[in-house]
């Protein structure tokens, strides 16, 4: 499936965005640009294809769905300090061309520190804390959540971790929804940043979760076949156990 309704005009795709229909809007979150710079700093070598993956998958949702506008839910970029030079170079290609089609909104995430300065010189709305549409909260997930009715989020990046027979692995990013704690959790968009496996997880990363219940939680894997629902996490561990 490409993209699935979980309630009024709200979709899920398989383009690792949600798309609102009643506003014409697309949500997505965790770019992490510049995390190859980051990492480079540390040692660490990478070919540089995270932009340009990126940029391919906004020119298809683009193609799809012609938003009029584009919100990131937060780590649109990753260094924690001042801007690399080559976060900063990557930061402007991708904002210069979202803007060259739609509207865009940033929300504050974690790895998000001197991005409004950035957002400043070009006339960005820059959310510190949440945004509301209708009554739909987009919040990175990071800090204590605000009051919700519908909660959209970010941040812990969840995938599915799949073993075969030989004990080989690929991990798959996913969105994770509870229907009756009205909550929606993104999946990362950034390609690198391929995630936390959740069927094995315990916990969630943010403190602000911290009462909810990670195998409530029902799974919608981003596949190259499209989006596959595998039911909630308690369905997956009692159906194969071997996975945990």
């Amino acid at each position: 499936m490409d993209k699935i309704e979980i309630r009024d005009g709200l979709y899920i795709t398989s383009d690792r965005c949600v798309y609102y229909s009643q506003k014409d809007v697309i949500i997505l979150s965790d770019f992490h640009l510049g995390l190859e710079a980051s990492l480079k700093g540390e040692g660490f070598s990478l070919p540089r294809f995270q932009k340009n993956e990126i940029l391919g998958r906004l020119s298809t949702i683009f193609d799809k769905y012609s938003p009029e506008t584009v919100i990131v839910n937060g780590d649109f970029k990753h260094e924690f300090g001042k801007n690399r030079r080559e976060e900063f170079n990557e930061i402007i290609d991708v904002i210069e061309f979202i803007r060259g089609r739609s509207e865009l909104i940033l929300i504050r995430g974690n790895h998000d520190n001197f991005l409004k300065s950035i957002t400043e010189k070009r006339g960005i709305v820059f959310y510190e804390d949440f945004i509301d549409l209708d009554d739909i909260t987009l919040t990175h997930g990071h800090k204590d959540l605000p009051e919700y009715d519908f909660l959209i989020i970010g941040h812990e990046h969840p995938s599915l971790k799949i073993r075969d027979e030989m004990g080989a692995f690929i991990k798959i990013p996913c969105y994770m929804f509870n229907k009756s704690r009205n909550l929606l959790i993104l999946p990362a968009f950034s390609p690198l940043s391929e995630g936390r496996d959740m069927i094995r997880a315990s916990n969630f990363i943010s403190d602000s979760l911290r009462d909810e219940k990670i195998s409530e939680f029902r799974i919608y894997a981003v596949t190259e076949s499209g989006l596959m629902d595998f039911q909630t996490i308690k369905n997956i561990r009692e159906a194969y156990p071997d996975m945990i």
